[in-house]
């Protein structure tokens, strides 16, 4: 797929997150089968539950549940804000942030609605990494119904949530579920490309996440496609 969206595997001692399911068309499930139990001869365990969740909803990222469903010791969380509220007890969507143990390590999720309804953000306390999905990566952030759906204060009402986390939450790397721009400074990747030459790394800053929200502090009630050295904004109706 041209989305070539990345996926993220967290084991803790009781459970693994899986991140996400992909695009389709390829053996997920078996490969995570296979890094599981690998995983298991290392650890010395002989089974763990896996937690299915999704960055959020569109089809590139949920595409591979249906290999899940059915397998033993698997839950799959759907790309829905009620059955995530449920699921991990988040009360008020999407002002609360809540955590989940996966057995001596804490992972924190973040509801980051704007680009889609049921995202999120998730942070590990163990290697501080925050996963920010479709919302930041080095690509094209797409605000869908950025006016005609109201979405745009959503998004810069998320971006300001994780801004708010991670000043009192050290972060390593952002990272994000796809690279749409080249090492040359604001070079994108053509839209549906299957080629990446001399690609982006896949990892932001903290910094990268404050040009963002001081890029949309200064657009206002206004959104306007604007192009940054690692990221474009990009609001669409």
């Amino acid at each position: 797929s041209f989305e070539a969206p990345f996926l993220y595997l967290i084991f803790g001692r009781e459970k693994a997150l899986l991140l996400d399911t992909g695009a389709g068309n390829i053996p997920i499930q078996e490969t995570v089968a296979g890094v599981v139990k690998s995983w298991l001869a290392t650890a010395g365990l002989a089974s763990i539950e896996l937690v299915v969740v999704h960055t959020h909803g569109h089809g590139d990222h949920t595409a591979g549940d249906a290999q899940f469903a059915g397998q033993a010791s698997t839950t799959v969380v759907p790309a829905k804000v009620a059955a995530l509220q449920e699921f991990f007890g988040i009360k008020n969507w999407p002002t609360d942030i809540v955590s989940y143990d996966l057995g001596g390590r804490i992972l924190d999720l973040i509801p980051i609605p704007g680009h889609e309804a049921s995202h999120i953000a998730i942070y590990d306390r163990r290697t501080q990494l925050l996963f920010t999905g479709d919302t930041l990566y080095p690509g094209r952030l797409y605000v869908l119904g950025a006016t005609t759906h109201g979405q745009w204060p959503v998004y810069q009402a998320s971006i300001q949530r994780l801004v708010d986390f991670t000043a009192t939450h050290p972060v390593t790397f952002l990272l994000g579920a796809h690279i749409e721009m080249t090492n040359e400074p604001g070079e994108q990747l053509a839209f549906r490309s299957t080629h990446h030459p001399n690609e982006h790394p896949l990892e932001l800053r903290r910094e990268h996440l404050l040009e963002l929200h001081a890029a949309l502090i200064e657009m206002g009630s206004t959104p306007e496609v604007r192009d940054h050295e690692h990221f474009v904004i990009y609001p669409m109706n």
